[in-house]
């Protein structure tokens, strides 16, 4: 497939995600979180055939980062974000601001779950420095798509990424019963279930967990987020022609998490 057929199919991806519901912006009715510029989210997910874990690389303790690790700029951010060709198999678009935003704002009532409502919107307490975004997806053919998603890089101030993690580790314990919400039209959104997953070996540490949705389409997304140093990207996927299959690849977990891992390291000398 060539550049801009891949292109074409990427955006048809993005296009059923948002029609499953799953690219509402969503925004935190807590704190004074600030837009990053683009909004995106998720309202549902989780595959049913992960595994149970605790949700961290490194148990309940949040490891601290390298004082000397500095917050990348978003045009840092921008480089360390991966592009087509870098993981075979994967095709990866940049988002524009109105694909981002497609949607609307969605929210949660229960404060506990406001973590995961805020996750992937641009209302976010505490509220990263930069932001920048990428979709992607796999098994592209000309007739289909397999699997398809969303990252997020973000660097924060002074212990905000931990705190983050933290938030998130926390709402994962919290929400597993579900929580209400309503997408940006204020329509029902409601996550049925959050399951708590094994997360990747990756960064200063990493959680990961799916968010069932309650509609009809019952669709799951695999959320996993990964902390380096100041930095925070945030993974998720779902699976367009069974949406309650939903998987990330490890392989782009790995090569994303590295290059912002290089970044950081290079930022810091």
């Amino acid at each position: 497939m060539n550049d801009s057929g891949a292109k074409r199919t990427v955006g048809a991806a993005i296009a059923v995600v948002a029609a499953l519901g799953l690219m509402t912006g969503c925004g935190s009715d807590s704190g004074d979180g600030k837009a990053d510029g683009a909004k995106r989210a998720g309202s549902v997910e989780q595959g049913d055939g992960a595994e149970q874990g605790d949700g961290a690389s490194q148990g309940d303790k949040a490891a601290s980062s390298d004082p000397a690790a500095k917050p990348l700029s978003a045009s840092a951010l921008e480089r360390a974000a991966l592009t087509s060709g870098e993981v075979k198999g994967v095709e990866v678009q940049k988002m524009s601001d109105k694909e981002v935003s497609e949607g609307g704002s969605a929210k949660t009532g229960k404060a506990a779950c406001r973590p995961m409502a805020a996750l992937m919107g641009t209302r976010y307490d505490p509220a990263p420095k930069a932001s920048v975004h990428r979709a992607y997806a796999t098994g592209l053919t000309k007739a289909k798509v397999g699997s398809t998603g969303l990252i997020r890089i973000s660097s924060y101030g002074p212990g905000d990424a931990e705190r983050t993690v933290k938030d998130l580790r926390e709402a994962v314990t919290a929400c597993q019963g579900g929580f209400p919400a309503e997408d940006g039209t204020g329509g029902k959104a409601d996550v049925k279930k959050v399951t708590p997953l094994d997360a990747p070996k990756a960064g200063d540490e990493a959680v990961s967990f799916g968010l069932h949705d309650a509609g009809k389409e019952k669709a799951v997304i695999k959320f996993t987020v990964v902390r380096t140093g100041p930095q925070v990207t945030v993974f998720f996927g779902v699976n367009i022609a069974d949406p309650a299959k939903s998987e990330i690849p490890a392989a782009l977990v790995d090569a994303q998490v590295a290059k912002v891992a290089k970044a950081t390291k290079g930022a810091a000398s």
